[in-house]
């Protein structure tokens, strides 16, 4: 179950990452389908990682992708207002490291 997880938030943080390079491209008509596009795989990420055992974990992992999924929300809203460094700001500052954190804490080296 852990390597599914570790997966669906791999494939979200590459997400992540190619919107910022789209943004830094000036594309930015293209940014709010690929918004859409992270907010259906943070749907898949937490659907898979709220199947781990361990209410402990269960609760850490509810608690940390809940502030994910909030900033990622905000990000989207500020690509439909036009705001995209704010929105290159959040993905850059705030959700890539934290979903990267998130990734570490399940896979401690």
């Amino acid at each position: 179950m852990f390597k599914k997880v570790n997966f669906t938030c791999e494939r979200l943080i590459n997400e992540m990452e190619d919107s910022l390079r789209t943004m830094e491209q000036n594309s930015k008509e293209q940014m709010l389908p690929l918004f859409e596009q992270m907010m259906d795989s943070y749907e898949q990420l937490e659907m898979t990682a709220l199947t781990i055992e361990g209410y402990r974990q269960k609760g850490n992992i509810k608690a940390r992708l809940t502030r994910v999924k909030r900033e990622l929300q905000d990000a989207k809203t500020a690509v439909e207002f036009k705001q995209f460094e704010k929105a290159e700001e959040m993905l850059e500052h705030h959700l890539i490291p934290a979903l990267k954190r998130f990734q570490e804490g399940l896979f401690p080296k």
